[in-house]
Order: structure tokens, then sequence, then C-alpha cells
């Protein structure tokens, strides 16, 4: 992976250190009071007092219409943030002429939502583009000059200059209405399967709210997560029948490349293992997740076929041994069917 392109600072600039954002939010805290709430179910943190020209953050529609009508007179943009978000960000970006550097924190893109080979994946893509991706370190300093981004220091020392900052490290849920109701949370306000917290007459659905008899528990940010849950949590206020689960779908695209996932990776279980699998078109493969001999989840990138038989199996909970996935010859769909298969 190539780094990001190095400069000496702007000796005209000012930076915003760590520290200094730090001192701001306080700051802001202590002159609202409050933090930002978002319709949403999550919280922003406090903005600064004169916000920087050329920051942007990319969580509702009037966020992308700002980011798109900026983008006409920019040359280069940073983004930080090597999630769907942002690596969706850079590609558009760069399919419109931008030079894009990417910064992620963690040593892999993607790696709290997508297998390593998925990461790998979408790396050598972005770089294919031309994308400087930056891993395994972090932004210490915003440099700015005359109130206008003019671009990032490093941990290690290193410089990025650009005309656009892009922010794409996620948000956290708001769970401070939930608190006051003395319901229990954990990542998000904590419920049932049927969507139902500790309190028995209150229900939460969407974004910030936490299942935790999903598995080990999860909190999961999706338009079909939230329309799934408002269905459960209405069947369970009107006493009718659950619907039948299905299992969390998700999809990217980045430049030409579709990328559908089902299911959810607990990407910190110690017995997590992958197993890759060529898809028929060319280029196409799908990436079958197990703990122990149990399916978590499937990801597929130029193979919907795959795609849809993963999420069967899933569901149906019963899924092919990997041994046989990695046979080129195992039919996978006679599998699914039901059918004998050698």
């Amino acid at each position: 992976m190539r780094g990001p392109r190095s400069s000496p600072e702007d000796e005209t600039g000012e930076e915003i250190t760590e520290e200094t954002a730090k001192e701001t939010e306080r700051e802001t805290e202590q002159q609202t009071g409050q933090e930002t709430e978002r319709e949403t179910g999550e919280v922003n943190p406090p903005a600064r007092r004169d916000p920087l020209a050329g920051v942007f953050v990319l969580r509702d529609p009037d966020d992308a219409r700002h980011l798109r009508a900026a983008s006409r007179a920019a040359r280069s943009v940073l983004i930080i943030g090597g999630g769907y978000i942002g690596l969706e960000v850079a590609a558009s970006l760069t399919k419109a002429g931008k030079v894009v550097t990417v910064i992620e924190a963690a040593p892999r893109l993607l790696s709290r939502v997508a297998s390593p080979p998925v990461s790998a994946f979408f790396a050598a893509r972005h770089g294919d583009e031309g994308v400087d991706i930056v891993t395994g370190s972090s932004v210490t300093a915003i440099r700015h000059h005359d109130d206008s981004f003019v671009g990032a220091t490093l941990a290690d020392g290193r410089h990025v200059d650009a005309d656009m900052l892009v922010v794409g490290i996620g948000v956290a849920p708001n769970t401070g209405l939930a608190t006051q109701a003395g319901l229990t949370v954990q990542n998000g306000i904590v419920t049932d399967s049927t969507m139902r917290t500790s309190r028995p007459d209150i229900y939460a659905i969407g974004d910030g709210a936490f299942d935790a008899d999903n598995g080990h528990g999860v909190r999961i940010e999706s338009v079909h997560n939230a329309r799934e849950q408002a269905e459960r949590a209405a069947a369970a206020i009107t006493g009718n029948d659950a619907p039948r689960r299905q299992a969390l779908w998700f999809w990217s695209d980045q430049y030409d490349v579709k990328l559908q996932s089902a299911g959810v990776l607990p990407v910190n279980d110690p017995d997590l293992c992958h197993v890759q699998r060529a898809g028929r078109r060319e280029g196409g493969f799908s990436v079958w997740s197990f703990v122990g001999e149990n399916l978590v989840a499937v990801e597929a990138i130029g193979d919907p076929a795959a795609y849809v038989l993963g999420k069967t199996c899933l569901e149906r909970r019963r899924a092919p041994h990997p041994s046989q996935l990695v046979d080129a010859g195992f039919d996978l769909k006679a599998f699914v069917a039901d059918k004998s298969v050698a």
C-alpha cells in the first residue's frame, strides 16, 4: 500500500492538536450543556464553535449534498476512516477525478465488518484506482489556514495536504433518553428478540437498539435491520406471531464492484475462520466465515448466486462443511436445494 503524499508544513497555517480539540469540545459542552442528539438514535460529537471550511461528515442527505457541492472545486481529499462510508466516498470522489487519501487506524480496511480476504480485495481495488491507503495510523492534528482545512498530521509526523476532509469514523448510540428512563444500556438500548427493553412497556428499534438475544448481542446500523425490528416490535405489541427472522444483509457499491453480505462477523472471536470460494463469473468469489462448524456470515463480490445461497444457509442454519466449500466440484446449489451431492 502506498503512503500519503508528504510535504513541508505550511508555516502560516495553524494546527488543531488532539489536546486543543478536546479543550474545544469541553468548552462547547459547557456552552450548550448537552450533546447533539439526532433522530437516528445516534450521537455526534460536539462541533467546534467556528467549524473549519472544507470539513465534512456524512450522516444525512444534507451532508451528502453539501459534500457533493464542495467537491466540485476540490482537487484533493483526505478521508479519515476505512469503513464502508469512507471507502464508498473514496470511490465516488476518485471517479470524479479527485486525488484521494484514506487514513484507517486499524491494521486493515473494514476491520470491524469484513473478513481479511474482502479487506485485501478492496485495498487492492482502491490502490489500482490511485487511492493512497494508509492503515495502522491516525490523525493527531488538523491543519488549517484562514479558517479553512489545508491538511493533517499523522501520528508518525507525516503531513498530508488536501483541500477537503471527510470524517467517516462512525457514531455512538444515543442512549441519553433511555438512561433517564432507567433502561438497561450496553452499546445501545438493550432489548430482547421482540425489541422489548428492560421495562416491558417500552420498545426500542433501529440503529440504537442492542439485540441481546441475537447470538452474543448485536447492534446493527442498516435500513433492513430497522425495518425488521419494527415488524417484530409491532407483532409483540399487538399480540401477533413474530415474523420469520431473516439473516441480516448488507451491500456496498464501490467503482464497478458490488459487495453483498449476509450474517454478522464476530471479528473478535478467536475461533473465527474463513473459507474463500471462487465464483462462476470471472473475478467473482465468496468468503464463508465459520465459528467452529457454525456458519456466521457470507460475503460475495461479483458472485450474487453465492450470496443468495449463503443467506439461505444462514436462515436454515444448515451449511456445507468448510472442506466442501474449497472443493470447486462441490455443487452448492444442490446442497441448498437438499438434493443429494457427492
